[in-house]
């Protein structure tokens, strides 16, 4: 007897948001309090998102450290650590609403750490003018996904965990029988497809709005931060297949410090908050090399120079016996360390046991975060009618390269934003429509059937994820020239046409198949393959060093011809891509940077 095959399960609701991290849950929040209907559909387990693992800090120009501060500073600094190849109108916004959202989050509960006299205490971070990262110890992401969470159960927001989404429905996917024969000049977002890992059941969501908060692509990197069951970029593959434009793909932030030993913690952040509280590296022969490569600030000067400083070293034989430098706090007393880095003093402990206190880290860098992603205006829409994306999926708030403390930042500054204008359009939807929420009936798939067989799995998915990792690390890594580039292309393109090839690696998902772990892992390759392509193509074509681009055979900033945003647009089947002028920066902000922020400090490495 052959078992009937299980109908998808659907759902409905205003506005569909996929991801639960930090940037998700600020957008449900604000949704929900527009009047909307809000589900939140998740890849990770509820409350364990890839937030909780940023450990430093929040930034907000509060000035309660350093009076003299202000959001203009903020923003001049965002500016210039970002290679001026950020749009100047976000980070005003994320400058400016800063107070405001650090501010909401205490007024909800967050333990940010305070001075004896009750002010919010900040710590320093790499290439920040003043003190301004807000932070709770070291696991500062984690205390803002607990408040956000308790603010998300108090409305009563649904979240569905376990969910892995495979393509967005637009209204080209599906007709609604009071829309019948009428034509629209604009595509429209109507829903998602999935399956539900746990149930192992196909899933189809309806809504009128839909929020992509589903994180960056560093886990394309055999050396990342992110766990090995995130990042790949869904997100962002997702919205491209559906005809969003990507930008400044080519900008992956490697972070200076992540664990090198052991091996099963190869990758694994050491928080930036180290430094800030005063820790400082060596090379294998004991000398404090940062002195040769960014002696205005050593050890807190910008992320992507201490990473290629950092790595300059290894690869010179200058670096540890597991292929690291050293990160010392030996010199800071068991009592602040236990107060300010209690969670990095147990990691080592348990992971590595070594007591930091006393012992110095190995450590070496690693993926940690994509500036580059979703094309979307400053209201957070995309080309496509109600969809919308938030958090690292998006790009041009950070640039070239992100200061540490402005990516929590980002997730709840914008992710109010994206959520208000989702609820908002969700609620004029639903006025239009006069039938309350959307029902399911209304929802006609042009062929169902065609949907459940574009779910598929490939024959041992994880060779070609470990090789697209590898590939990746080696030839546009933390150096890049034009060669390796090619060489990694032209694999690539050779990975992708072998993964589509139906004779040799498809087969057909069924419901009842005991295959759900093969059918996410193929779907991360899957969108692997859109990524790194976007990321080597635009690497390529950007013919010069920039923040966390380095060209070795190019490796001067180059001004004149470079000062361009790189577009990558899905043309048919062909990846296309397209230049366009930063945005001239206008207004004080413009006058600021002239008149102080002196531009980075350049050294051309070995």
């Amino acid at each position: 007897m052959v078992e009937k095959k299980k109908n998808p399960s659907l759902h409905s609701c205003d506005v569909l948001i996929i991801g639960g991290g930090s940037a998700g849950l600020r957008a449900a929040i604000e949704a929900h309090d527009t009047g909307a209907h809000v589900l939140i559909i998740s890849k990770s387990r509820k409350g364990d998102p890839h937030t909780v693992l940023a450990r430093g800090g929040i930034n907000a120009a509060l000035g309660t450290m350093d009076p003299e501060d202000n959001w203009m500073m903020h923003a001049a600094d965002t500016l210039r650590e970002g290679e001026l190849l950020a749009d100047y109108e976000r980070v005003e916004i994320l400058c400016k609403s800063a107070s405001g959202a650090v501010n909401k989050l205490v007024n909800w509960g967050a333990r940010f750490h305070r001075e004896e006299d009750g002010r919010l205490t900040q710590r320093f971070f790499g290439a920040h003018t003043y003190r301004r990262t807000v932070f709770y110890e070291d696991w500062t992401g984690e205390e803002i996904i607990r408040v956000l969470m308790d603010q998300v159960d108090q409305r009563g927001i649904e979240i569905i965990d376990n969910v892995y989404i495979t393509k967005l429905l637009k209204s080209s996917d599906v007709n609604r029988e009071e829309s019948a024969g009428e034509e629209t000049e604009r595509d429209e977002v109507k829903g998602a497809l999935g399956i539900n890992i746990e149930r192992k059941e196909i899933l189809i969501f309806e809504c009128s709005s839909l929020i992509l908060a589903t994180g960056g692509y560093t886990r394309v990197y055999s050396v990342s931060s992110s766990r090995i069951f995130e990042n790949y970029g869904e997100g962002v593959a997702l919205a491209y297949e559906a005809g969003v434009d990507l930008v400044d793909m080519e900008m992956v932030q490697f972070h200076p410090t992540g664990m090198v030993w052991p091996e099963k913690a190869l990758g694994t952040l050491a928080t930036e908050a180290i430094r800030g509280e005063g820790g400082i590296l060596l090379n294998s022969k004991g000398e404090r090399f940062m002195k040769n490569y960014y002696p205005e600030r050593m050890e807190l000067g910008p992320r992507d120079i201490v990473a290629r400083a950092n790595y300059n070293e290894i690869v010179n034989g200058r670096g540890t016996e597991h292929g690291g430098v050293w990160l010392d706090v030996t010199h800071l007393s068991r009592e602040k360390i236990l107060d300010r880095l209690p969670t990095m003093y147990e990691q080592f402990k348990k992971i590595d046991g070594i007591d930091i206190s006393k012992e110095k880290m190995e450590v070496g860098p690693t993926a940690h975060y994509s500036m580059g992603g979703v094309v979307v205006d400053i209201r957070c829409k995309t080309k496509i009618s109600g969809l919308f994306a938030v958090g690292e999926v998006i790009s041009q708030i950070h640039g070239a390269n992100r200061l540490g403390g402005n990516s929590l930042l980002d997730t709840v500054v914008f992710g109010k934003i994206a959520g208000d204008e989702a609820g908002r359009l969700a609620m004029e939807v639903r006025e239009k429509s006069k039938t309350g929420t959307p029902s399911l009936l209304r929802l006609k798939v042009n062929n169902q059937e065609e949907f459940e067989d574009r779910i598929f799995e490939v024959k041992e998915p994880a060779k070609f994820r470990n090789e697209i990792q590898e590939l990746m690390k080696q030839n546009a890594g933390i150096i890049r020239d034009e060669t390796k580039l090619k060489n990694g292309l032209k694999r690539i393109l050779e990975l992708k046409k072998e993964f589509y090839s139906k004779r040799s690696t498809f087969k057909e998902f069924k419901i009842e198949d005991d295959n759900c772990e093969n059918v996410v892992l193929t779907w991360e390759v899957k969108s692997s393959l859109v990524i790194c392509e976007a990321i080597i193509r635009c690497a390529l074509m950007r013919q010069e060093s920039r923040g966390a681009h380095y060209r070795s055979d190019f490796p001067k900033m180059n001004e004149k011809e470079w000062n361009v945003n790189i577009y990558c647009r899905k043309d048919g089947k062909e990846m296309v891509l397209l230049k366009q002028n930063v945005k001239e920066i206008k207004g004080p902000l413009a006058d600021l940077l002239k008149a102080h922020i002196k531009p980075k400090h350049h050294r051309e490495f070995e």
